[in-house]
């Protein structure tokens, strides 16, 4: 693991805390779940039509398949909640890149995955109801947090630091930065009348990347 690799990791220590929990209970979750479907499985008529099977269950296992399927919504309801803010976090502190693209990534395949199985099952109507709801609420929060977010970001000023980065033990690692950093961020805040610019400086404990804007006089 490199230093900004280590770095990133202690900046957002909370969120991979968190989502090892979740993997954690999410594991939890499939091995009682599936524990208990196998049982209930063994039961229902193989032979009948997919309505008759589906009344059986709801018949017998009501309570189960909702005890099930309520923390199915729970647990995808955090974890698609986890990974919004995480989203938001790195947008607001202009670090999204890879690391947070990895990251995205890695703590959303356990719950795609478990719900694709779990769709898989002849309970599906009651997962599939809990996961759009999940989406749902969890769509319009995002809607709510990005137009407040961006009516935020309308108010940059000329010459303003919009980031602080170091200190690097190289002046060429500064550079790189500082370049990857204005090329992602770029269009940005061309929408918003602005350039970037970087100034590197050198002090005692190695060089530092600061972040500019720039009124943008074509505008």
């Amino acid at each position: 693991m490199t230093k900004t690799s280590r770095d990133y990791f202690e900046k957002y220590k909370r969120y991979y805390l968190a989502g090892g929990a979740l993997v954690i209970s999410w594991l939890i979750y499939l091995i009682f779940f599936w524990n208990f479907y196998h049982e209930m499985y063994f039961w229902v008529g193989k032979d009948v039509r997919y309505v008759v099977q589906l009344i059986f269950i709801s018949s017998f296992y009501l309570t189960e398949i909702m005890v099930f399927t309520t923390l199915y919504f729970l647990l995808l309801l955090a974890s698609l909640f986890l990974l919004l803010f995480f989203f938001f976090k790195n947008i607001k502190e202009f670090s999204f890149g890879k690391g947070a693209l990895v990251t995205i990534i890695g703590f959303g395949t356990i719950p795609l995955l478990s719900s694709i199985s779990l769709l898989a099952t002849l309970c599906w109507p009651y997962f599939l109801v809990m996961l759009i709801a999940s989406f749902v609420i969890v769509y319009i929060t995002y809607a709510i947090t990005k137009y407040l977010y961006e009516d935020n970001q309308e108010q940059y000023t000329d010459n303003e630091c919009i980031k602080e980065a170091g200190p690097f033990s190289q002046q060429e690692e500064a550079e790189r930065y500082s370049n990857e950093f204005i090329a992602y961020w770029a269009p940005y805040f061309i929408k918003r009348s602005f350039n970037l610019v970087s100034e590197i400086k050198q002090e005692d404990e190695g060089y530092l990347v600061e972040i500019y804007t720039e009124a943008n006089s074509f505008s």
